[in-house]
């Protein structure tokens, strides 16, 4: 199991700060409540766009339960390889309206490049789980007060079609989530606030 949080703005932040030592963070077992205890570290290959980094992922463990977690930064998700600021540059591309290969070209160099079936992949996801991100995130600004008709928002009231979704998302989620500086897009963000459904 998982625990995705903040543990930095990227590779190089996370490595400097838990390179050596696990992050002080207590957390309670969601099965028994009782507190988690450390339990070593494994390895993860992380791409980004220019190298490979490979980082610590800590573990805690449940005296109790028996259960293990893995403390996972936000910039990644299980079982993903490249980091979320990188999926994320391919499926802003794709919505602008680029083609597979010019998106290929301009998202990463030639020495990490992905294939165009890992992105014809993602973009499957993508446009899988866009709906339901969407109707997450319309519910979290509903209940924090937003006098915006969100529904009204949506490009095609008629005939949608799943790009119309997730031009919505896009809308939804730069009203969720204003850009700052320290933000490396708005995924790695939700991925540490959205319980178990990743956008890539």
């Amino acid at each position: 199991m998982s625990k995705i949080l903040h543990f930095g703005r990227s590779c190089k932040a996370y490595l400097r700060l838990y390179e050596e030592r696990a992050p002080e963070i207590k957390l309670c077992c969601e099965e028994c409540g009782r507190s988690l205890h450390k339990h070593g570290r494994y390895y993860r290959m992380v791409t980004t766009k220019h190298c490979f980094y490979r980082i610590p992922i800590y573990r805690l463990y449940c005296p109790d339960c028996g259960k293990t977690i893995s403390l996972l930064p936000d910039f990644l998700v299980p079982w993903a390889r490249y980091a979320t600021w990188v999926r994320e540059a391919v499926i802003t591309r794709k919505i602008q309206g680029r083609s597979y290969r010019q998106v290929r070209k301009t998202t990463t160099v030639p020495a990490v490049r992905f294939s165009l079936s890992t992105m014809k992949r993602w973009w499957k996801r993508h446009i899988h789980t866009a709906s339901s991100v969407a109707l997450w995130i319309a519910e979290q600004l509903t209940l924090f007060s937003s006098d915006r008709d969100l529904l009204r928002m949506y490009p095609s009231h008629v005939a949608a079609k799943p790009v119309d979704t997730l031009l919505w998302l896009q809308q939804l989620l730069s009203l969720y989530t204003p850009v700052h500086p320290w933000r490396q897009g708005y995924w790695a963000l939700l991925n540490s606030r959205m319980p178990g459904v990743h956008l890539l």
